[in-house]
């Protein structure tokens, strides 16, 4: 279970204190009665420093140095973005980095090898040998196998959206999208799936696609125009899509009376680092096409149009916040 945001910046504060080169025994002492008083603080604790072991958040004597010759401002800034960048890899990877929190370590490792992958903000179309278009949406990892009785996608992570064509071998062969929660079939169809967490989304925009869960289970038939959340152990029941949520293919974001929260967490997919939304100005609403080729653009539109200010504690840790909080 994730740690609650206050307890981990609270960890990530200790860790940049203790990593100073200032710090003292006091600064010890007070930090393992706090490591001490509660199992959420442990675990907090444990989430940073597998963290900053695994990307090297202070690399050694390098960084400790820069912190020792800069002067008491200086070094109180150094922690600060220290502090936020340690946030930002706690709050992108999980408990310690990408393999720990996976549903499915295998997969994870999969992913890693994929044959197919994009870039974070990378989308990419690709033909498939039976004449099917595939695109592939931001930081996706896939494998593509097609034998003489099954044409199959092994979907690891990230978001695709299939356009299926007709199969001209003898026997015709099934078209599936595999993914650690279960196996989706085209019945002569265009759709989307994105692994999200415990379940996998399907949006279906033409034709029908059969859901099935992984574990057993009834399966469903999903006609055009409707979506549902697949998980390991059960399919949900279908509900409207938005027609708009497959734009990404066309390069871009296009909310409709979309929150804001709800458009930051679609945009952050986009970007590296933490993109965080101030509760204050969650609830305004958006509407309009937004080009995903500078996300940075984007967030400048956004500036423009609504009462909020972008705030940038770190290139990699960014804000929307009211105006009134940014004087």
């Amino acid at each position: 279970m994730m740690p609650d945001y206050a307890i981990l910046q609270e960890a990530a504060e200790w860790f940049a204190v203790l990593r100073g080169e200032d710090a003292g025994q006091a600064e010890r002492q007070a930090w393992a009665r706090w490591h001490a008083s509660s199992p959420a603080h442990q675990a907090a604790w444990r989430r940073v420093e597998a963290v900053s072991a695994e990307f090297r958040v202070l690399p050694g004597e390098p960084a400790r140095m820069a912190l020792d010759d800069a002067g008491p401002r200086a070094r109180e800034a150094q922690r600060r973005r220290l502090v936020k960048g340690l946030l930002t890899l706690c709050l992108a990877t999980g408990l310690g980095g990408a393999g720990l929190l996976r549903r499915d370590t295998r997969a994870w490792i999969a992913g890693v090898q994929a044959g197919q992958q994009t870039r974070v903000g990378e989308i990419r179309r690709t033909a498939l040998p039976d004449g099917s278009q595939l695109w592939l949406n931001t930081a996706t990892a896939l494998d593509i196998d097609y034998t003489a009785s099954l044409r199959r996608i092994a979907l690891h992570g990230g978001e695709i959206l299939l356009d299926s064509a007709r199969d001209d071998h003898l026997p015709a062969r099934p078209l599936v999208v595999d993914t650690v929660h279960g196996r989706l079939r085209a019945l002569g169809t265009r759709f989307t799936v994105r692994p999200d967490g415990d379940a996998t989304l399907l949006a279906v925009y033409e034709g029908r696609v059969e859901a099935a869960p992984r574990d057993g289970g009834a399966t469903r038939i999903v006609p055009a125009g409707l979506r549902l959340r697949l998980s390991a152990d059960g399919a949900g029941q279908p509900f409207a899509l938005d027609p708009n949520a497959a734009a990404w293919t066309e390069h871009r974001l296009v909310p409709d009376q979309m929150r804001l929260d709800d458009f930051l967490a679609q945009l952050s997919r986009y970007r590296r680092g933490h993109l965080g939304c101030a509760p204050e100005v969650a609830h305004l609403r958006l509407v309009g096409s937004y080009p995903l080729a500078d996300t940075d653009r984007i967030l400048a539109a956004l500036e423009a149009t609504l009462p909020v200010k972008v705030r940038r504690l770190h290139d990699w840790w960014v804000t929307v916040e009211p105006l009134a909080q940014n004087k």
